[in-house]
């Protein structure tokens, strides 16, 4: 994206495009989203807290000097996003989102309409959360510096905006471009729109839009790739993530979790179970999006007793005890968690 992520996203808010534009560098560098709700001040919310947007192209603290958006106002933006048609997003709607662009989206706040317990559509649009897309270099490099047996499985944890998208790509380009060895065969399932866009390295293959299960079965079928990524796991997809174990082709796959909870979370602990991930990696949080916390090993037993044993070991950051990029056994100094 040219020149920014965070000038990509003030383009596709024409109502505030050209305050947005203005707004110093470091104010847009820290930036994690935009926030735009009915009746509410613009609000700008990124590492260091969050501010409102002014008339002056400026942000501030105080919400009472932030520009306040009419309701008229934000269903004009909303229809924008959805390029004045809305049916045709209807699907991504109905999942609390729209796509802008190549890889990032937009959030959709509003009134759920339901039958027969399932979301039909979004009506009473209240607010949109712009989401600013961001491209790391280098973010995941201690990964293969650790020496992290990435062809093994790796699950990506981390709380929301704390990088696990940014640090995904980062791994994808590196095995893509062969930074750390061979070049590897990748493809990556991009359900959302939000890990295409940007640079992906020579030998990496893109589903942007296909459903995770629909992705890796055409993943595996069709593209013959080594290591296949894919964001943001729920428990759907548990069925879907041990088809792929069973592929022969490596998942790096990320879940939403902070790090004190990753084996308690009954989510986390299923995907583990799964024997589709020997290495957990935690990532730091909001404050530094990308940055690991943690690299955990996981038992090759797999299992509840594997899992329970990384209780005691979460205070602190570990480092893993793994392989190389191929699987070859490294010494790192400290303990192992498994």
């Amino acid at each position: 994206m040219e020149p920014s992520g965070f000038d990509y996203v003030a383009g596709q808010i024409p109502l505030y495009r050209d305050l947005l534009l203005s707004l110093p560098e470091q104010v847009k560098a820290q930036a994690f989203d935009i926030h735009i709700a009915s009746g509410q001040p613009v609000s700008i919310c990124g590492r260091e807290g969050t501010e409102f947007l002014t008339s002056g192209g400026e942000t501030v603290r105080a919400k009472d000097r932030g520009i306040v958006t009419t309701p008229r106002q934000l269903q004009e933006l909303f229809l924008h996003a959805c390029d004045h048609s809305v049916f045709r997003h209807e699907e991504e709607i109905r999942r609390g989102y729209v796509r802008l662009g190549e890889n990032c989206r937009v959030g959709i706040c509003g009134t759920a309409v339901v039958e027969k317990g399932h979301i039909q559509s979004v009506r009473d649009v209240t607010s949109l959360v712009y989401r600013i897309p961001r491209q790391v270099v280098g973010c995941g490099d201690r990964l293969f510096l650790e020496g992290v047996p990435v062809d093994r499985g790796v699950l990506v944890a981390g709380p929301p905006s704390s990088g696990k998208t940014t640090f995904l790509r980062d791994v994808a380009r590196s095995l893509s471009l062969g930074k750390f060895g061979p070049s590897r065969r990748v493809a990556v399932v991009d359900e959302r729109g939000e890990l295409g866009g940007f640079d992906l390295g020579p030998t990496a293959d893109l589903l942007r839009g296909y459903p995770k299960a629909a992705g890796l079965d055409v993943a595996v079928r069709m593209l013959s790739p080594e290591v296949i990524f894919c964001d943001e796991l729920s428990a759907g997809d548990l069925d879907t993530v041990k088809s792929a174990a069973a592929s022969g082709a490596a998942l790096v796959a990320s879940v939403h979790g902070e790090a004190e909870e990753l084996f308690r979370r009954p989510l986390c602990r299923a995907l583990l179970e799964t024997g589709a991930f020997q290495t957990a990696v935690c990532l730091a949080g909001r404050d530094s999006p990308g940055a690991i916390r943690a690299i955990l090993t996981i038992s090759p037993e797999g299992g509840e007793a594997s899992c329970g044993g990384f209780r005691g070991g979460l205070t602190d950051p570990q480092r893993t005890a793994g392989g190389d990029p191929g699987g070859g056994p490294v010494k790192t100094p400290g303990p192992v968690v498994a």
